[in-house]
């Protein structure tokens, strides 16, 4: 009897995780590709950092996470995502405000915030690229 107690029970626990990955949104090769654009451009910004071509880079950047994030929004079940890309659309508009403020931009800053910006782009191409396919 404690056997088949236990066996069901098995079979629940497994239920319940083959129900969350039903609802939780599938692997979408768009946002692996946004993603992968954002940490890339980050990359090569942070190069680009006490230049005058930073702007075009912060620019980028800026444009490409908010095409992230709404993209991502319009995807049921997909809420983690969601968060994710709300939270990285801050810290870039966060460098694209201070880029168009009044007052200068340190180099230091600026790595600082491209470095920032790879370090969550990695770890979202990981959450990303591990959803189910």
């Amino acid at each position: 009897m404690k056997k088949l107690l236990l066996v069901a029970l098995l079979a629940s626990l497994n239920g319940c995780v083959l129900l969350d990955a039903y609802r939780m949104a599938h692997f979408d090769n768009n946002e692996y590709m946004l993603i992968n654009g954002i940490r890339t451009q980050a990359s090569v910004g942070v190069a680009k950092c006490g230049s005058f071509d930073v702007v075009g880079a912060v620019d980028s950047i800026y444009f490409s996470s908010l095409e992230l994030k709404n993209y991502a929004a319009s995807i049921p079940h997909n809420e983690a995502t969601i968060k994710m890309t709300n939270e990285l659309a801050v810290i870039t508009k966060e460098l694209s405000d201070k880029y168009y403020g009044t007052e200068e931009v340190g180099a230091t800053y600026c790595k600082l915030k491209f470095n920032l910006i790879e370090k969550n782009a990695i770890t979202m191409q990981t959450a990303i690229g591990s959803k189910p396919r």
